[in-house]
């Protein structure tokens, strides 16, 4: 087999690489409403082609490696590689928001890394053959790699997930961790402000010089204020975490069965967790000396927000499930505490969180009550 053959097929791989990105993006922006394939049917073959894509990457650069190339052998994986590529495509865009968005997304999101990878490989091989195999060197290796790597997490457990449930999961993990991350950095802040016994006067480190002003240490009110801020968001953040363990359970016994029905009360849901942790942070960027109380009103009112528009859709989860009642019903005639998969539970936690919020007047900070919603729907 030439040179010249080989060049042509690198080429045209390269293409159909590029036309499978643009197809799932596309199918991305507007997918169809409905599948007629199921989810573990799909999952099970996007698996299959993604094992089938390892395999051909693999043959590829055993046969294409410099400096002597084998160009026959090249030819099986030259010529399977496109046909995996299309076959992975065709079956991105067979998910749709009846499977759920969060499931659609993040197979979508595996497909793209994927297929960038192989590209890459392909053209680090289309460079060798045009350039000349003098010039080639180990970056090869480094793509092959690349392409295994994506490939081997993507099939491993915990890897693509099945079911919207377990995708909504697994990116509410990501924004708890994230939350976590931030609920830490402002508990650092306060414990070096008040390791600092409220000294303001810092050392001349050379950054005045320079026109440039160094971090100020927190006044007293400063520090008050952060402190009030940081029970808010560990408040929050132990809210957070007991609706990834309650409401979002995978347990067969959870009130509420997502994994079987209701994909886009799970991507609506999810939707919150990814407003609050932005709120979270620009809340938290606001603790940084010299505080501006203006800035820290209207981050703390915007966040409290958040929190109210997840109150609300929770209450429409929970209140009035009928499964939840029956289980709080239980847990009455039982004399036993009620169930944190019951709204009393969130209930209280939001309560906690509107007196921790109210705890911030004294300091020039009073925002809206969760009380008074332009809605009734938290009202019991």
């Amino acid at each position: 087999m030439a040179s010249n053959d080989v060049i042509l097929l690198l080429t045209s791989n390269v293409e159909i690489c590029s036309a499978a990105l643009i197809s799932i993006r596309d199918h991305s922006k507007t997918p169809a409403v409905t599948s007629l394939t199921d989810h573990t049917v799909l999952h099970r073959d996007f698996l299959s082609l993604l094992a089938l894509v390892y395999s051909s990457a693999t043959k590829l650069s055993l046969t294409l490696k410099p400096p002597s190339p084998t160009y026959k052998a090249s030819l099986d994986p030259l010529k399977d590689i496109p046909d995996q590529i299309s076959a992975i495509s065709h079956c991105v865009c067979l998910f749709a928001p009846d499977h759920g968005m969060t499931l659609m997304r993040e197979v979508a999101s595996v497909a793209e890394d994927v297929i960038q990878s192989v590209r890459a490989l392909l053209q680090i091989f289309l460079e060798n053959e045009t350039r000349g195999m003098e010039h080639a060197g180990s970056e090869y290796l480094v793509r092959t790699g690349a392409v295994h790597d994506l490939i081997a997490k993507a099939r491993a457990p915990g890897g693509v997930s099945e079911n919207n449930l377990t995708s909504v999961r697994k990116k509410w993990k990501q924004d708890h961790d994230a939350m976590d991350d931030g609920l830490n950095e402002i508990g650092e802040m306060i414990k070096v402000a008040q390791a600092s016994g409220g000294n303001d006067d810092l050392e001349d480190n050379g950054w005045d010089e320079l026109g440039l002003q160094s971090s100020q240490k927190m006044d007293q009110t400063e520090l008050e204020r952060a402190k009030k801020v940081h029970t808010i968001l560990r408040l929050s953040n132990l809210l957070h975490k007991q609706i990834l363990k309650g409401v979002l359970s995978p347990a067969a016994d959870s009130p509420l069965r997502f994994s079987t029905h209701a994909p886009l009360d799970l991507d609506t849901l999810l939707s919150h967790s990814s407003t609050l942790l932005i709120s979270a942070d620009d809340l938290l960027s606001t603790m940084y000396t010299p505080q501006n109380p203006s800035d820290v009103v209207t981050e703390l009112a915007s966040y409290m927000e958040v929190i109210q528009h997840l109150r609300q859709y929770l209450h429409v989860l929970l209140h009035g499930d009928i499964l939840v009642q029956q289980l709080d019903k239980l847990n009455l005639n039982n004399n036993s505490a009620p169930s944190k998969d019951s709204w009393q539970w969130y209930n209280s936690c939001f309560d906690q969180i509107q007196k921790a919020a109210d705890a911030l007047k004294p300091y020039g900070l009073e925002i809206m009550s969760l009380d008074s919603a332009p809605t009734n729907a938290c009202q019991e």
